[in-house]
């Protein structure tokens, strides 16, 4: 029998040694132990969850994500924190055991069964499966009993500048202060807890498969561990059944023995699993039962391994993905928490966040060294949306040495937790690769398994519990760290594996790094940006919102490394004199920014394989971050961006800067590719318009060759206009019967700087929401003015509103006359909450909400 006890907790503080106190009866001292004991402290509490949260719900402390409030918090953590709840036994067989499961309580803590010690667990990653009662029946009685559990302070490891030589154990560093995140460590029953009755169990149940591709049969290999009296017959029998699409395909069992059993069962006629954009990602169902007892696991078949990259120098480790015996470029994000507060991450929070993923076009998470091993409810979204997954073991960088210790002791540690994360994740297809941590280096560069004992142990105990799973050592690999002008001039065959730069360069120097890459794999960079305005003011006190430079404490607390109030403010010739500007100017030079960034490495396929910005969404609600996601799950005008970046089939514009002020002519270059190929035939018109559509200049390439990789097609030059102003470059890729394959569109500035965007006349729209259940289509024709530029559509609920939205917008200029499409899918929203705005440089904010609404936009202000 199984029971969730995932419900009815309560929860109270422990200074020092007073959770005795509350777990143990007391005897009668004469002073106020009894008192203080038994006082009505206890507050409900969330299982799973995080101690700071349930503090929050009960009012015991402020929300932490308001101004600098994180900070009256830090207290929380230094404590110990006890839970307890009532469980109730039905009458027992003669037989029966009783277990208590825990998947995972941050740090560890000790559990009690009616104030009895049954058991204790140390380490966040770690399961627990507990007996109770043991010889003594009593324990086991039919009725109540009490659970308590006490939860240790949290792991006091060291923040982002520290020493990684003094981290002694494996796990998030995060939330101990980083560059994204204030200092907020999490504490908690964070996953599920359960209660078994039964006379024999599954106590742990591993499983992982192999395929053979030419003859499509696999294999999947169960190894589990037995707990119970465990007798002949069915009860010293483990069952294994596989089904797709409750069908059976295969089956078989195998006796106990000591304890264990290990299954190699075959499987014919195997469906693959495929990452996205390449075909199903077929998923078999894994019965595994003993007794009463069952596991239900879901798996894969795919063959999945890095080779050595297009070109690349003889020394570089392999960087090109090969799934299934084909090649395939990885773009993707870099992934942290999606909360500080890891046990208030609902499924339905992950399988949002993955459905952004999957909208952007993206192949590849990298789960970041600094933050989790994921949970198993993120993984399982990964299989089934084809996302794959590069793991990284909890080890990171710090700001003064980034080289983990080399003790034995520490040794050993990082082996079990890296064997229980293997043995945990080992089944999932959409797990691709293994990487010993984020950043590591010494003095002579990244680490690898030669100079770092860990990376070494780690890695041998991988190919035990995992092996065939490829391996990095870290990130970068090297033997360069940094993507930086001055590496690349002095030795650009050393930039296999880089990161950086995380900050905008400026309106020249963001291209001309961007289009001198020479590395095989980009693994972390990205550009910083503002959140929504709506973000902003929820996280902002009021009065306290301007100016939104490093002057104002609030914006230090709020993303003080990724605050460039400085260069936005100079980008835009220092008119940017309120929130509203500064804001849209820096979500714009976020936006065009990340996508040249992500759209100079895609050119290079396939020399630079993977292209991974840093980051998809941020772990705590920052008023300036690398994110292009908000914490509130918001996507920023950059996630569009890049999602075009991303995309599979493509017309790409090069130029070496965005503001043309000074230069003597115009220049750029249409690049074009076609993952899945392009038949010969196509032709290619690039052209400059000026912001009412006219043409400036123009060239055309015809009959152009198949494409596949990317590929240079067409130049345009031409002299700079006398007048300042806007101008648009375009690429129209057509196919040989004129179809449309892709139209490009940057913005060009012909001044010093990008000043011109906020002089920009206004723009009519006419706009219609036609809407289908969840689905809105906003239809949005231009019908007057000149060329509508940074349109973007904003989430108009108030903040934290309950439910999400998944917008499909499109950031290129919207040209006069021309009509467009959108759409948005809401989930779980009643209709009447559901609201979006339409802004742009010059379009009024324009809010649209139900069926049929139309609305014509005419002036600015109107």
């Amino acid at each position: 029998m199984f029971r969730s006890l995932d419900g009815g907790w309560q929860l109270r503080e422990a200074l020092g040694d007073t959770w005795q106190w509350y777990v143990h009866k007391l005897i009668d001292r004469r002073n106020s132990v009894t008192k203080a004991a038994d006082a009505d402290a206890w507050l409900p509490a969330h299982v799973p969850g995080a101690v700071l949260d349930d503090l929050v719900r009960a009012g015991e402390v402020a929300e932490p994500r308001h101004g600098r409030r994180s900070r009256e918090a830090e207290w929380v953590a230094d404590r110990h924190w006890v839970y307890r709840r009532h469980v109730d036994l039905p009458p027992l067989e003669h037989d029966d055991s009783v277990w208590i499961e825990f998947d995972g309580i941050d740090p560890g803590g000790r559990v009690f069964w009616d104030g009895h010690e049954v058991g204790a667990i140390d380490g966040l990653h770690r399961r627990l499966r507990l007996r109770v009662g043991g010889a003594d029946r009593r324990e086991l009685a039919t009725g109540g009993h009490t659970l308590t559990v006490v939860v240790l302070p949290a792991l006091d490891t060291e923040p982002q500048v520290g020493r990684t030589d003094r981290v002694r154990a494996l796990a998030p560093r995060v939330g101990s202060g980083w560059d994204f995140a204030p200092r907020m460590r999490h504490q908690g029953i964070w996953r599920p807890v359960r209660l078994i009755i039964g006379h024999v169990g599954l106590a742990s149940v591993r499983a992982r498969t192999e395929v053979e591709l030419d003859g499509r049969t696999g294999t999947v290999i169960v190894d589990a561990v037995i707990d119970g009296r465990i007798g002949v017959g069915a009860a010293g029998v483990i069952t294994i059944e596989l089904s797709r699409d409750e069908r059976t395909v295969a089956s078989g069992s195998a006796p106990v023995t000591d304890g264990a059993v290990h299954v190699r069962l075959p499987v014919h006629d195997v469906q693959l699993w495929w990452p996205a954009g390449l075909g199903e990602h077929a998923l078999y169902d894994l019965r595994v039962a003993i007794g009463d007892d069952e596991r239900m696991l879901r798996v894969g078949f795919r063959n999945a391994r890095l080779v050595a990259n297009a070109g690349a120098p003889p020394n570089a480790l392999g960087y090109t993905a090969e799934v299934n015996g084909r090649t395939l470029p990885l773009v993707g994000w870099n992934w942290a928490p999606a909360d500080l507060l890891f046990g208030v991450v609902t499924a339905t929070r992950i399988a949002r966040l993955l459905d952004l993923v999957a909208d952007s076009g993206a192949r590849i998470l990298r789960v970041w060294g600094g933050g989790l091993i994921e949970s198993d409810d993120f993984y399982d979204a990964c299989d089934q949306r084809g996302i794959l997954v590069w793991q990284e073991l909890a080890q990171s960088s710090s700001g003064i040495a980034s080289a983990p210790a080399t003790d034995a002791d520490f040794i050993a540690q990082a082996v079990e937790e890296t064997v229980i994360a293997a043995a945990r994740l080992s089944r999932h297809p959409s797990l691709f690769l293994w990487c010993g941590g984020n950043e590591l280096e010494d003095d002579a560069g990244p680490l690898d398994e030669s100079r770092s004992p860990v990376l070494a142990a780690m890695r041998s105990a991988l190919a035990d519990v995992d092996p065939g799973r490829p391996w990095l050592p870290t990130s970068p690999s090297g033997p360069t760290f940094h993507h930086r002008m001055d590496r690349i001039a002095a030795a650009p065959d050393d930039q296999h594996d880089v990161h950086g730069p995380w900050e905008h360069q400026g309106l020249v120097d963001q291209h001309t790094l961007a289009d001198a890459g020479t590395s095989l794999a980009h693994t972390e960079f990205g550009v910083e940006g503002m959140a929504s305005l709506r973000s902003l003011r929820a996280v902002v006190p009021e009065g306290q919102r301007w100016p939104a430079d490093l002057s104002n404490p609030v914006y230090r607390h709020l993303g003080q490394w990724w605050n460039n109030a400085t260069l936005v403010s100079e980008s835009f010739g220092g008119r940017l004199g309120d929130l509203r500007r500064m804001q849209r100017a820096s979500q714009w030079l976020q936006a065009t920014g990340l996508q040249y960034a992500i759209e100079a490495d895609r050119r290079r396929w396939p020399r630079c394989s993977m292209v991974l910005p840093w980051q998809l969404a941020e772990s705590f609600p920052n008023a300036w971050c690398t994110s292009v996601v908000e914490w509130s799950g918001e996507a920023k005008p950059a996630f569009h961006a890049a999602r075009r970046a991303f995309a599979r089939t493509r017309a790409s514009i090069r130029t070496p800067r965005s503001a043309w002020g000074g230069q003597r002519t115009l220049t750029a270059q249409a690049w074009l590719w076609a993952e899945d190929g392009v038949p010969a035939g196509t032709s290619l018109h690039l052209l400059l318009r000026d912001v009412a559509g006219a043409i400036v200049a123009e060239t055309t390439c015809s009959d152009i060759d198949a494409i596949a990789e990317p590929v240079a097609v067409a130049t345009l030059e031409t002299p700079l206009p006398e007048a300042d102003g806007i101008v648009v470059w375009e690429a129209q890729w057509r196919a040989a019967d004129g179809t449309p394959i892709d139209t490009e569109r940057v913005v060009a500035v012909l001044g010093d700087d990008l000043g011109a965007l906020l002089d920009a006349a206004p723009t009519q729209l006419d706009v219609r929401v036609h809407e289908d259940g969840d689905l809105w289509r906003i239809i949005a024709i231009h019908v007057g003015g000149p060329t509508l530029i940074g349109p973007v559509i904003h989430d108009a609920r108030p903040w934290g509103a309950a439910g999400s939205v998944i917008v499909r917008d499109d950031p290129r200029p919207m040209m006069p006359g021309e009509t467009r499409e959108l759409t948005a899918r809401w989930s779980r929203v009643e209709p009447v909450a559901r609201a979006l705005v339409l802004d742009a440089w010059n379009f009024t904010p324009l809010t649209m909400h139900a069926t049929g609404t139309r609305t014509r936009n005419r002036t600015p202000g109107s």
